[in-house]
């Protein structure tokens, strides 16, 4: 497991109570001491809630029409699984959402599948089957795609395409940043959308619930603790967290929003369509946000697209 970098565990949190609280009998400053203690727990109780995972998780995919890829970033496992056509073909790398998993993609994994592509279906850090981690960050999530695409076989493929629900859009949004290379973008064909995150801070704001007046605080340390993870992103700044600073696609974009979207709403989808994309965009009245594993009117547009942009 990848060690800690922006956060303290548990126990150096409480170890860090006690003494404070202790060393405060000690000084004649003792207000003074016990407010700068209990300032630097609480940013890093706050901490631990921006960066923590998953509170629960989906099953793990076990279609064995797919090949397990296992690859390692750092100290951390991470899985994808693939299924290769018989000929050559552009290969579509499905990413989930939070507290999702491969497993839900299976319908749209084969609905690719049977229109004569490569699939390949990564599993996100503590989803599936991937071990949990200390430090959950979507850059995170970034390396590890990169990783388990630098293990498929290249010469089988044409295209990339993506497919992102919900986080797993803003994974995919973000991989368009420039500090993100690979072989893949230089091969890269569409992007596919569905009710996607396009946005970190209203999340963020979301999160903040009950202390929304710390949200400046919030901010500074976010940034703070994202560079501390991701020291090659070491300019970060919070715009750059958001849609299009985030990533900015500049290949065509099929966007399908969920009409009533209960989780992310519409704000989402309006950022997206305020750029210059090349993009359609849907409004699907039958789709959800989530538990949508076959939705006729989605998969017909799904179809369309294959049709259209990749075959």
């Amino acid at each position: 497991m990848d060690r800690r970098r922006a956060t303290w565990d548990g126990h150096n949190i409480l170890i860090s109570l006690v003494a404070g609280i202790s060393l405060s009998i000690l000084t004649p400053y003792a207000l003074v001491f016990l407010f700068v203690v209990l300032l630097l727990i609480v940013h890093q109780v706050l901490l631990r809630v921006i960066f923590s995972g998953p509170e629960k998780r989906s099953l793990p995919f076990s279609d064995t029409n797919w090949e397990i890829i296992r690859a390692r970033n750092g100290e951390s496992d991470v899985y994808g699984f693939v299924n290769y056509q018989d000929n050559e073909a552009d290969l579509v790398v499905l990413i989930h959402g939070w507290q999702s998993s491969s497993e839900k993609f299976t319908e749209r994994m084969y609905l690719f599948k049977n229109n004569g592509l490569h699939t390949l279906a990564v599993d996100m850090r503590a989803h599936g089957m991937a071990p949990d981690t200390p430090e959950w960050t979507a850059g995170k999530v970034i390396q590890d795609v990169k990783l388990i695409l630098e293990q498929v076989d290249q010469s089988k493929i044409k295209k990339v395409h993506f497919y992102g629900h919900s986080l797993g859009g803003f994974i995919s949004i973000g991989m368009h940043h420039d500090r993100h290379q690979g072989w893949w973008k230089d091969n890269y064909g569409t992007l596919m959308l569905e009710s996607p995150m396009a946005a970190y801070s209203p999340i963020l704001e979301q999160m903040s619930g009950r202390i929304s007046f710390m949200m400046p605080l919030l901010k500074i340390w976010a940034v703070r603790g994202f560079r501390k993870i991701h020291p090659e992103a070491h300019d970060l700044e919070w715009k750059d967290i958001d849609f299009p600073y985030w990533g900015y696609p500049k290949v065509p974009v099929l966007l399908l929003q969920a009409k009533k979207d209960n989780r992310l709403g519409r704000y989402h989808y309006d950022l997206l369509l305020s750029a210059d994309l090349d993009i359609e965009p849907h409004l699907i009245e039958s789709l959800t946000h989530s538990k949508n594993r076959v939705n006729t009117e989605r998969d017909a547009l799904i179809e369309s697209w294959i049709e259209k942009r990749i075959m």
